[in-house]
């Protein structure tokens, strides 16, 4: 949302006596200033204002910061975001200059009009920080560091004392201690070690905001984009310079690494899952339906959850884990086909298989039209028993893959059907080590296992290269790719530091940026408007009534939108969601000339 260096603020206040004039400052100086009172509208805040730096008011221990950091870090989205802490107690400032993520800075308070143009110098300078903050002290300094860490919720790798014989590490995750290791004890005991050394020199290394992260998988489009997914293409970056700083200070050989050893021929079988209920969510408006079928799936084995309409049904999908979606196709608000389309645009849904069921034989043809990636069609004209045995059927590739998993032994499948972030789940799930070798369109990808903790991945398209979370990021956007698991004690030079499922997450938050930005770019940018008419025949019918206006006049009168906002009695606003939904659901194809 910046534009022109004018960051935009969101203010969290408990006592909002000093809100209103802090924000005629803020706007006065060029700064787009917003603020919310209320400790439970934080995440909602920061969803409807994008903003680029967030300032919290209150002392660092106090019960409303720290829920407020609780809910910032646990949101994946947000929990890059940096943030300014205003408090009488500013002494842990030492412990964040140089990080660009999480709490950057602490100013004092009472934070007055005249203080700024300070947070506007912060926010021009945190490009440039390194992402890593270094001191010395003493055992009481070091305790204070790791509860600073703890209270504000930040991931990162905490080093004593770097390559020397006493060195040790902690790895954090939302302020959790995720391992450590230190003169040959782990976990708590290390730690506990860590804190009691009486003087070390230290650096703390966050796992956001280094330069350049997340920026090793660029989306690129050439000269197209649209909704659909088939469309944006994923290379790998440019292998980073040798001068460039490590995302994380560890020990590493001086000499280049050997290939990895040969992996054992023989490997113990990798322990079988154990059998849990399908996670199923069901979308349809009529709520006699939904009974109806949330009856029948329960009666089955399945673990049932509804929605009652696309809108909703997006919001639940994030929720939980589901194997399966079956919604309904004609639905108010948001109808199945715009569900779709939420699901597939988030890296975090893109690959929980779909199914639509509708009572309307003459959605066939319009669903071969919009092939947007509903793995099925059924009919609620079925016979109810052979619905659900239809709904098994959808979930035999992963079923297929997770008995190929506990075989033990090697094996080679097409990532596509399963999805290259539910591969990486079960591998964790299931404690595997072992080497996954992949290979789609544009990169070929080494990832490395042990007790189910991706320790390397590197990736290798032509001439570039990738390494570490680069890797990974491009790994989790591949598309078609084919992948060969080879069970056993491999090795490779560690690269990664977070547990699978962190490193997921991570890549999803980074990846739904980058397709973000890429779309609102050509927004801008755009000179031609490609419209597929059979699909716009379609939203006439099922479209939000309150952008069809706005539809008619991109995709028939063939307006810009600057046009329809100069021309025309309809807001900006509702013409830039109309645009958004047109290109989300694969209607229009925005082109640079």
């Amino acid at each position: 949302m910046t534009t022109a260096n004018r960051p935009v603020v969101l203010g969290i206040d408990e006592d909002r006596g000093n809100q209103g004039k802090l924000a005629q400052a803020f706007n006065a100086q060029g700064l787009f200033y917003r603020f919310i009172t209320d400790r439970k509208k934080v995440q909602g805040g920061i969803k409807q204002l994008s903003p680029d730096i967030l300032m919290v008011f209150g002392e660092l221990s106090s019960d409303f910061v720290i829920q407020v950091l609780d809910q910032i870090a646990a949101d994946v989205s947000s929990a890059t975001l940096p943030i300014i802490v205003v408090a009488g107690d500013i002494s842990d400032a030492q412990f964040v200059t140089g990080l660009r993520t999480n709490v950057v800075a602490l100013f004092p308070a009472p934070f007055d009009t005249s203080s700024v143009l300070a947070v506007k110098g912060l926010y021009d300078e945190l490009h440039s920080r390194p992402g890593v903050v270094k001191g010395q002290g003493d055992a009481k300094l070091l305790a204070r560091l790791v509860d600073h860490i703890r209270r504000t919720r930040r991931a990162g790798f905490l080093t004593i004392d770097p390559r020397t014989p006493n060195e040790g590490r902690a790895v954090f995750s939302r302020g959790k201690l995720e391992r450590a290791t230190f003169l040959g004890a782990g976990g708590p005991d290390a730690l506990k070690a860590i804190l009691s050394v009486p003087r070390c020199a230290w650096t703390f290394s966050e796992v956001a905001g280094q330069a350049g992260d997340g920026a090793g998988v660029v989306i690129e489009v050439g000269d197209v984009v649209s909704g659909e997914t088939e469309v944006a293409e994923v290379v790998v970056g440019e292998a980073m310079p040798e001068d460039e700083p490590l995302a994380f200070e560890v020990s590493l050989p001086r000499a280049s690494a050997p290939p990895p050893p040969p992996i054992a021929s023989s490997p113990s079988p990798v322990p079988a899952p154990n059998p849990s209920a399908v996670q199923l969510l069901l979308v349809d408006d009529d709520e006699a339906i939904l009974r109806m079928f949330k009856t029948l799936f329960i009666k089955h084995g399945f673990q049932v959850s509804t929605a009652t309409d696309g809108q909703l049904g997006a919001e639940v999908a994030l929720t939980k884990p589901f194997d399966l979606v079956l919604a309904d196709l004609n639905m108010p608000h948001l109808d199945g086909w715009g569900l779709l389309r939420l699901l597939r645009e988030d890296f975090r849904t893109r690959e929980l298989p779909v199914a639509f069921i509708s009572a309307h034989d003459d959605y066939r043809e319009s669903l071969k039209a919009l092939n947007a990636g509903a793995q099925a069609y059924l009919s609620k004209g079925t016979r109810l028993d052979a619905l659900v045995t239809q709904a098994r059927k959808l979930l035999e590739p992963r079923q297929n893959a997770l008995g190929l998993l506990a075989s033990g032994a090697p094996f080679t499948l097409q990532v596509a059907p399963v999805g290259p972030q539910w591969m990486l789940q079960r591998l964790a799930e299931l404690h595997a080590s072992g080497r996954l070798d992949a290979r789609d369109g544009w990169a070929v990808y080494a990832l490395f296992f042990t007790d189910g903790v991706c320790t390397h991945c590197s990736a290798q398209a032509g001439k570039y290269t990738a390494e570490g979370e680069r890797a990974f990021n491009a790994f989790v956007a591949s598309k078609n790719a084919e992948a060969t698991w080879t069970p056993g004690n491999g090795a490779a030079p560690q690269n990664l530091h977070l547990p699978t499922a962190v490193l997921i997450e991570r890549a999803c938050a980074t990846l739904n940026e980058n397709e973000r930005r890429m779309r609102e770019s050509l927004m801008v940018s755009a000179t031609q408007v490609d419209v597929n008419q059979d699909l716009y025949a379609v939203y006439c019918q099922v479209g939000p009534k309150q952008w069809l206006q706005a539809a008619k006049l991109i995709c028939e009168d063939k307006l810009s939108p600057r046009d329809i906002i100069a021309n025309h009695d309809i807001s900006p606003v509702d013409v830039e969601e109309t645009m958004k939904d047109l290109i989300r659901r694969g209607v229009v194809t925005l082109r640079k000339a």
